[in-house]
């Protein structure tokens, strides 16, 4: 139980620090967005750059439950969308396609809001391309 509430925990100031950093975003306060970004990783308890360096099935094993996953997918694209902002084309293909390849590791697939939304960013970064 208390493993649990800790999780949740974990999650929840994972989730209002990327709400955070898609808000600094909309304001096109890049710097605030990224520092907001910084602290839904770190609430989640993994290095940006191991997300981006690990394969799917590894990340999958080291964040062990699938609401963490699912959380790592959404900071990868609420990073691929600063990375784009920033006019960081490559940077922001990269971040989409290891939320991609990390989503697919969920219990039974990716779910339906994230593959939305890994639909919506892919499309404006291939507009922007």
């Amino acid at each position: 139980m208390f493993q649990r509430d800790y999780l949740m925990r974990m999650i929840q100031q994972a989730a209002e620090a990327l709400a955070r950093a898609l808000r600094f975003l909309r304001e096109r306060k890049e710097e605030e967005a990224e520092q907001a970004l910084g602290e839904g990783y770190a609430a989640v308890g993994i290095d940006r750059e191991l997300l981006l360096l690990l394969d799917a099935p590894t990340l999958r094993r080291q964040l062990a439950d699938d609401e963490k996953v699912a959380m790592a997918v959404r900071l990868l694209i609420g990073d691929a969308e600063l990375r784009h902002a920033r006019g960081e084309g490559s940077a922001a293909a990269r971040r989409l396609r290891a939320a991609a390849r990390l989503a697919e590791q969920l219990g039974g697939g990716p779910e339906v809001e994230l593959t939305g939304e890994l639909e919506r960013v892919r499309s404006l970064i291939d507009r922007s391309s």
